[in-house]
């Protein structure tokens, strides 16, 4: 596959991309303005309601399950009854081919796309300032760094699963729709909570309980400020709307999108899969799609078409956000730290094999020069001596996976890369017949469908 770069240029001026930096997401703020209306009174009361907000199950008929878990709260459930309508209605356009045959490129090279999420596209999140500070202000990914991290995986699984993303009624559904159309009213949380923090905090008693589980207070106490252990005796750094536009904004989401579809076929590349560009770009269209109900501007969304666009696209974002901050540094070494500790626990012989090592030294192939610096990662001369064998034999198995008679082997080697890394579990449709998990690992388990783990050749196929 030969994706050089020599004549397309971006579509964007700085100048809209900074104008993408001051814009949110008023189908989700409305819901989030709802509760505040009713709620802002006390933040307490507002997270908690928020919270319920997240919980509430996602169901073919959610105006009942609104009416069931907001009785009262007539503005709320309206709110809430028109994001549900309105985000999933069709964009003009989607291409179901495109969809179906995006969905089996990911589930063709499964465990390949998930040894690149965790050592190219997260590690990338983490470099891109300011909003990195998003990440960092809730504490879960370096206290609970394990479970936060599966919850990602989580979701890119149900997301790029057979039916995740389907046309149904006239409408997008598919359990991927219904795990993003959550993640978009937590962005929207998020980024209320960050813009009215002082005006929240002047209206609530500091003296009240707080509840340390509420992962929203996070970002508005300064009583917890004890607990941001990583910072030592530092706080971390406030949002400055000036400086740093509207948190989580269209263009952070349009890079953060490039991370999960353009990323992983970097990746695959780099390790040698071969795809062509018919594969590339029904790939990138599902994601598109899922970008479509998470909120990502239309005007992206159609540019990120093919390999090459989103290329340019990517490295133009990429260079304006890029930078090293004590958030990305200490999100970075909790991500390490979870891969460590799986592999070590994982794969027989760890020391040996220096299993501790891969995701850091196969991230600094995966990931440019630039970003590896950013994250606060180096390099030793040892490093790059271990790191020879291991990415001849990334690569090898790369190579593999292009040549049927060997692909077996392939498969099963990045399933245990795969494995080491996430510590993925298999669903069987039989409970009886289900992996029990470790109650004393690293972090709750990955669930993947298990007919997915054999790979079908599904996309070489259609």
């Amino acid at each position: 596959m030969n994706n050089k770069i020599n004549t397309i240029t971006s579509p964007f001026t700085q100048q809209q991309l900074d104008e993408f930096r001051r814009k949110g997401d008023p189908l989700a703020d409305e819901v989030i303005d709802a509760f505040a209306k009713q709620y802002a009174g006390s933040i307490q009361e507002l997270a908690e309601k928020l919270q319920n907000m997240i919980r509430m199950p996602a169901d073919d008929n959610m105006p009942a399950i609104i009416n069931q878990a907001f009785p009262e709260d007539e503005t709320i459930r309206k709110a809430l009854e028109k994001y549900f309508t309105e985000a999933v209605k069709l964009p003009d356009w989607i291409d179901s081919d495109k969809l179906k045959l995006g969905g089996h490129v990911f589930q063709d090279h499964l465990f390949t796309s998930f040894m690149v999420l965790g050592c190219a596209s997260l590690p990338v999140c983490y470099v891109c300032s300011p909003d990195v500070k998003v990440l960092g202000f809730t504490r879960r990914l370096i206290d609970d760094a394990p479970k936060r991290l599966v919850e990602t995986a989580q979701m890119v699984t149900d997301v790029m699963s057979t039916d995740g993303l389907k046309i149904e009624n006239n409408q997008l559904a598919g359990k991927g729709i219904q795990s993003i159309l959550k993640i978009r009213l937590i962005h929207a949380a998020v980024r209320h909570l960050l813009l009215h923090k002082e005006r929240l905090l002047a209206a609530h008693d500091h003296n009240n309980n707080i509840d340390p589980d509420n992962f929203l207070l996070a970002y508005v106490f300064d009583t917890f400020q004890d607990q941001y252990n990583w910072y030592g005796n530092n706080k971390p750094d406030t949002w400055n709307e000036a400086q740093d536009g509207i948190p989580i904004n269209k263009e952070a989401l349009a890079e953060t999108l490039l991370t999960f579809s353009y990323l992983i076929l970097r990746g695959l590349d780099k390790i040698g899969v071969q795809l062509d560009s018919r594969q590339q770009e029904a790939f990138l269209h599902s994601w598109n799609i899922a970008g479509y109900v998470l909120g990502v501007d239309e005007a992206f969304l159609k540019e990120f078409s093919t390999y090459q666009k989103a290329d340019v696209i990517y490295n133009q974002i990429i260079q304006r956000r890029l930078g090293k901050t004590q958030d990305g540094v200490l999100l970075q070494q909790s991500l390490l730290e979870v891969f460590s500790d799986n592999a070590g626990r994982l794969i027989p012989f760890g020391r040996i094999l220096h299993v501790r090592r891969l995701a850091r030294l196969v991230t600094s192939k995966l990931i440019s020069e630039q970003c590896y610096t950013a994250l606060g990662l180096k390099l030793s001369l040892y490093d790059r001596f271990v790191r020879l064998f291991i990415w001849m034999g990334v690569r090898t198995f790369g190579w593999f996976v292009n040549h049927g008679w060997l692909r077996p082997i392939a498969d099963y080697m990045f399933g245990r890369i795969a494995q080491s890394l996430w510590d993925w579990r298999a669903d069987f449709s039989d409970n009886h017949q289900k992996h029990t998990h470790d109650k004393q690992g690293v972090c709750n388990p990955l669930v993947i469908p298990n007919h997915l783990i054999k790979t079908s050749y599904l996309s070489t196929n259609v």
